[in-house]
């Protein structure tokens, strides 16, 4: 148990310092007016990691620099599996919170938006302890449910992602849908004086 909880402990601060980073990095330059572009983006980033990787199936996905940093943080989380020491289990959750993430990148570009490191970080901690019983489930779970109904779990991660990237779309495009699309007004509307 104190192995589990300073493994998610590890893992939740590495989302709040790159919450940080991100935040600082964030509030560098003015991102208003952007959030809408920046939306769709991500959208159609999502919607070509689906066909890319669930559709045209390649053998070898080429990630390039993330790549390195896989193989470096694989390397590193090798060696801490191989320590009888507790608190190895900390830097385990350290180093997996440093893992490439198709839903990572979507939260830490959610904290930039943010323009600020306080709620930057904050927005990163609650998305980490947001994880943790869907984690606990699938570990749980995975002792107790079928081999088919965990296949099917697996077979809408691609429908869910998908649905996202349509979402993110809808949202930057400020159709006037309420709830999915809505417009940004701010600024729109002239205010009279002498009506």
């Amino acid at each position: 148990m104190t192995a589990l909880f300073l493994y998610h402990a590890g893992k939740i601060s590495s989302y709040a310092i790159l919450g940080i980073l991100f935040g600082l990095f964030g509030s560098q330059f003015p991102i208003f007016g952007l959030q809408k572009n920046i939306s769709i983006v991500i959208g159609i980033t999502m919607l070509l990691y689906v066909v890319y990787v669930f559709i045209l199936k390649p053998k070898h996905i080429q990630l390039g620099v993330l790549s390195s940093l896989y193989n470096v943080i694989v390397k590193s989380l090798g060696k801490l599996f191989k320590s009888k020491y507790l608190i190895s289990f900390l830097f385990i959750g350290m180093l997996n919170g440093l893992l490439p993430c198709g839903m990572i990148y979507l939260a830490l570009s959610s904290a930039m938006a943010t323009q600020n490191i306080l709620q930057g970080g904050l927005l990163m901690a609650f998305f980490g302890l947001g994880t943790v019983p869907a984690l606990i489930m699938v570990a749980l779970g995975g002792q107790y449910m079928g081999f088919a109904f965990r296949n099917k779990l697996q077979k809408l991660l691609p429908v869910f992602i998908f649905g996202m990237g349509v979402l993110l779309i809808l949202r930057g495009l400020n159709l006037g849908i309420p709830y999915i699309s809505p417009v940004a007004g701010i600024g729109s509307e002239v205010i009279s004086c002498h009506n």
